[in-house]
Formats: C-alpha cells, structure tokens, sequence
C-alpha cells in the first residue's frame, strides 16, 4: 500500500465519477429455476424442486402464470419441507423473496416463508438465512423474504426451501420465488472522532478516517484501488488538506486530516474510494462543525463517556414498556440511574420519571413507515420526517430526557431513513445523544453514521455459552474503532416468556454477573438491561425471586462507577491468560483496580504481571500473593475478581 500526496489528490477528486453502482440492491438473474412452479413433468411434480407429502401443484390458484405450490397439513407434528438446490458463491450474500397465501395457518410460529441454508464439506448444517413468514387467512398474495448472510467460505450445498414452519396446521400457497446477488458495498467507512463532527478549543488537532473493505463483489484488483480523504468547506470551495493510499490489500486503512485552526463554520470530509483511472465507486461524506462556545447539556466525551452538566454519567438502567408510579417505587430500590420505555412516554410520565430521579432514554425506534409498531398518524415514508422533529422538540428540553432510542434492531436495507434520522435529530437537539440497538453485530460498521451510541444484545441463556457477552461487545467496539460509546444490553430475562422449552430458564445471579462484567471489561460504557417487564411477566421465575437478584449485579456497578468513569493514567501491567478471562484496568486517586472476569463455565486461571510490583495487593479483603512481579489468580467457573492497589 503506497500513499500518495496533494497533487495526485487533487487530480483525484477532479476526475470524473464512474457510473453509479447500485451497491445492496439485488442484481442480476434469478437464480431459483422453476421458480414460479409453470413447469412440470410427466407425474405433475414442479421441475427442479422436490416434493415431499403435503405439498402439491395447484392449478387453481396463482399470483402469476397459471400454477402455484401448495402445502396442506392437519398434523403439528408432521414437518417436511420443499427444496432445490442453489449455486450460491461463498463470500456473497444473496436477497431471497417469495410470495405467499395462508388459509386457517395456526400455530406458535409465525407460518409460510422460505429459507436458504448451506453445509460444509462433510454435509452438516452450518448456517441460514430465516425470513418471519406468515399465517392466519391473507387473500390476498404477501411477500416474505429478507436479506442473507454472507456465506462462509466453506459453506456448500446450498438449497431455497419453501415451508411452513414447525408446529403448524393449515393450506398455504407460494409463487415467484427469487433469489438474487445483492453486490455489497466495497467500502464502510468511520469517521474517528469527535462527538458529531464538533471541533472546539480542546480539539482534536486531527481528525482520522477508517476504511474497511469488502471486494468480493468488485471487479477491479485491489492492487488498482485508491483510497483519499479531503476536507473542505461545506459551501464548497477548494480543499483545505488532502490524504491517499494507493493499493487495497483489504486491511483497513486509516488516513488523518489537520483540522487545528479551522475558523467556525462547517465543514465536509470526503472519503473516496477509486479505481485506477480515478473514477469513484464509492464515497462517504461526514460533517465536520467548529463549535464555538460551550459545550451543550449532554454530549459523549472523548473518552466515550456520557457527561451530563460537565458531570460523567455510567448509564445503568432497564428496557421498560410504559412508565407508571407503582413501577417507578419498585424500580428505584434498585441502583438504576435511567430506563429504556418501548412506550414512548407522554409529558406526566417524563415529569414521574424525573420525579424520582430517572432519566429516560426516549423512543421513536417505531417512526419509520411499513415497520410493526410505526404510530397510525405516520401514514408513508414522507411523514417521517414531520414526526420525528416534531416529538424531538416537544421533548428536547425536557430535564427526564438522556438520549434518544432511533433504531431496535431495523436492516441495513433501511439505511437512507435510518441515517436521515439521526440528521433530523441532531438537527433539533444538539443536547442529547442518540442510541442504537443491532442483533446484526457482524454488520455494526455499515449503521455507524446512524447513530451516537451503540449497543448489541446478546441473549445467549439458555442455549448459546455465556461468553457470547464480551465476545459480541468485542466486535461491536472493535467495528466503531473505539470511536463510540457503547451501551450495552445484557440478558436479564427468561425466554420462557417468548417460547415454550423444557429447558428455557433466565441467567443464574453467577451468569448475570458474568456476562454483565463481560460487557465491561470489553468496553461497555453503559449498560441497559433486557428488561424490566419480562421480569414481571414470568411465571416460571416469579419477580418477588429474580428482582433481588437483578439488584444485587446492578448495585456492584453502581458502587464502582466512579472506578468506571476515571480516565486518570493507569500503570502497566500485562494479564496471561486464556480467552475466558476478561479484564480491564482502571485508576482513581491514588489506587489501581485490575477487574477481572471469567466467561467460563470450568476453573481457569490467569497470571497478573506488574512493571512496578505494588507492596500490597487486595483482592476484597484478602490479600494477593506477589511473587517476582507476578501474581497467579485462581477462578472459579463464571468468578469475577476485583483486584486494587495504592500507587
């Protein structure tokens, strides 16, 4: 990779821009054969798809052509599928649709869909694609499908399945089935830092782009690409400084641009990525604003903290669906600062919250048209924009508020609206940050300018290893760089509450406590948990049980937030340990804490190596043993350790 200056620069961005390409929009051939089941053969069966009992052809019912598979079943137990198989590339991800009718589906799930799946070299599962379908009676022709996953590049033997999900009685009918390329975009980029593009007269002096890259859909060798940042005035003008690489090995690639001494205004920064001759296949632009003044009420700090009125805030707090009295004075025995009401709270439930000292984080993830819960007065995508500055600035000022909730968990493929969102709230309320929350942690990188703050949900209990916690806020900070907050939300819940199990059960206080140190030791500056009113409606567990419990994890980091909050300068110490541990480093006045977790469920052990070994070493009460520099830690399964000492 060779980096190249301003001349080459300037010739750069003054070639023209290639044509553009349609990058996430599904391209090309459909590549399910049959897919609208016209064709048959000799006995009646569709060609290329095979058909098990309880599906058939209908000559009766269509969406197109003349014909349509039909799946009829009395027996909840009785599950079959009907399949072909598919070229699908390793390395690609794929758009899959089909069109569906239900008549009388009933059962837990959620009915007719399809799904693409692949194996390894052996024939084992190894992973889907699982779109929601549908039941009930629906006349009318529906469509299902979704966006895949990437495919690994072992997976083999793809198939396109048409099905009715396990569990479930009834007729349904699909058509037109297609599965199509989605090219991915070959470049997501990252603006390092500030806190939305403020410039103040603590800096920064520079501000850094990163670029990762995904090639497999780009014609063009890496070897040929280039890469240039550019800063200018956002009314245009000439480049104010200029940086390049030339040659994408597909590692990321950091470029800095000189932003000292910028006169108030704003800005843009161009991140381009090119072909040989210059011409553009992607871009990104980020606002650059040189703020002058104070800063605001509430903003997120260099060092990812929330700072409220100059004072660092570790948001602890629940998900909530309403907010009423009777709730708040049991919630407050606890030690939570703030909560997360799915129920976007009207003015007396704000001025409840702030009457016992919560802050609320305040939804308007549903302000999107088309989605479940959009409110009814959102009647198309241009009312969007209506709605959410007018409910920022009915709540922007209020004192209850923290942040505000812009996306639960919504696709990639909404990424213009979610992006234009985060605009139209910091367009009205420069006070307040805004939060995200993704299941889709492989993906953090492409949502980065649609948020402030982000957070993963991992909810591993009782079927997946606790270790997914740090593992999953791992690669959620690893995506932002560093460069945004994270709030994360542990698992709290029972899934019992969502789907019957013989061995659905919640956390254990030990792997509450674990995964809740998890998230800390890899970065969470904030944590939400899932949720309050799951809490309340299990029965399995009843609430007067798991409350004390959810209390007692919560209470321990609420004692050590101002040890969470300290960004004062820590010693060096090494820690040699295998990947169960995690840990983290923290300094304020005049003591040292190593904290300390382990993920696993069997004992392990981790060695603390110290450049200047401190004379005494407290782990609680007891002390540590030291010797020559080091101290050997001995963990239970799930233990957390709170290591400190002077100096």
């Amino acid at each position: 990779m060779m980096r190249f200056g301003a001349v080459t620069m300037l010739l750069m961005f003054g070639l023209a821009v290639a044509a553009a390409q349609q990058w996430g929009v599904p391209t090309g051939e459909n590549l399910v054969r049959n897919p609208s089941f016209e064709e048959v053969d000799a006995d009646g069966s569709p060609v290329g798809w095979r058909l098990p009992q309880r599906y058939a052809i209908d000559g009766t019912v269509a969406r197109t052509g003349e014909r349509s598979l039909t799946w009829e079943n009395d027996d909840p137990d009785l599950y079959v599928l009907c399949s072909q198989p598919i070229d699908l590339q390793p390395g690609r991800r794929y758009d899959i649709r089909a069109f569906v009718r239900t008549e009388d589906v009933v059962g837990d799930d959620t009915g007719a869909t399809i799904c693409v799946e692949w194996r390894d070299q052996d024939g084992a599962w190894m992973g889907g694609s699982y779109p929601s379908g549908r039941k009930g009676d629906t006349a009318e022709w529906s469509e299902v499908g979704g966006l895949t996953a990437r495919l690994p590049a072992e997976a083999t033997n793809p198939t396109i399945t048409c099905y009715v999900r396990r569990g479930m009685v009834g007729r349904a009918w699909w058509d037109d089935v297609c599965v199509r390329l989605v090219p991915e975009r070959p470049m997501h980029s990252l603006l390092v830092g500030p806190y939305r593009g403020w410039i103040t007269d603590d800096g920064p002096e520079q501000v850094q782009v990163t670029a990762s890259f995904v090639l497999d859909d780009l014609d063009v060798p890496p070897a040929d690409l280039r890469l240039g940042a550019r800063l200018q005035p956002a009314a245009g003008g000439a480049a104010l400084a200029e940086e390049g690489v030339a040659g994408i090995t597909g590692e990321d690639v950091r470029l800095s641009l000189p932003v000292g001494g910028l006169a108030p205004g704003d800005y843009l920064v161009t991140v381009d990525l090119q072909d040989a001759d210059g011409a553009s296949i992607c871009a990104d632009e980020y606002r650059l604003t040189r703020r002058e003044g104070p800063m605001p009420h509430s903003f997120i700090d260099r060092h990812n903290r929330l700072i409220v009125d100059g004072e660092p805030v570790f948001p602890l707090g629940m998900y909530w669906s309403s907010i009423d009295r009777e709730q708040l004075e049991r919630y407050v025995e606890g030690p939570f600062n703030c909560l997360m009401p799915y129920g976007s709270p009207n003015p007396e439930q704000m001025d409840l919250a702030q009457e016992f000292g919560l802050g609320v984080i305040y939804s308007i993830k549903d302000f999107y048209f088309g989605t479940r819960y959009c409110p009814a007065f959102i009647t198309a995508e241009a009312d969007e924009e209506a709605a959410v500055r007018e409910r920022v600035r009915r709540y922007r000022d209020h004192p209850a508020l923290m942040a505000w909730y812009l996306n639960d968990e919504l696709p990639a493929s909404m990424m213009d609206r979610l992006d234009a969102h985060q605009r139209w709230v910091e367009e009205e309320d420069p006070d307040h940050p805004t939060w995200v929350v993704l299941y889709q942690v492989g993906e953090v990188r492409r949502y980065v300018r649609s948020f402030d703050v982000i957070g993963t949900d991992p909810y591993p209990i009782p079927a997946r290893p606790v270790s997914m916690a740090g593992r999953w806020t791992r690669i959620t900070r690893e995506a932002v760089d560093d460069a945004r907050a994270l709030w994360m939300v542990p698992q709290a819940f029972n899934w019992a509450v969502y789907r019957d199990g013989e061995d659905v059960r919640p956390p254990t206080p030990a792997e509450l406590r674990s995964m809740t140190w998890q998230c800390i030791c890899e970065g969470a500056d904030g944590l939400i948990y899932y949720s309050w009113f799951d809490l309340r409606k299990d029965r399995q567990y009843p609430f007067d049980e798991r409350w004390p419990e959810v209390k007692a994890v919560a209470q321990e980091v609420a004692d050590l937030a101002p040890v969470l909050l300290s960004v004062e300068p820590t010693p060096e110490i090494t820690v040699e340990a295998d990947e169960a541990i995690h840990w983290t480093v923290r300094a304020l006045d005049g003591e040292t804490w190593l904290l300390m977790v382990s993920d696993s469920p069997e004992p392990t052990t981790a060695t603390v190596r110290f450049a200047a070994p401190p004379q005494r070493v407290m782990a609680g009460e007891a002390d540590v043993r030291i010797d020559g520099g080091e101290a050997r830690l001995d963990f239970a399964p799930l233990e957390v350790k709170f290591l400190r000492w002077g100096g």
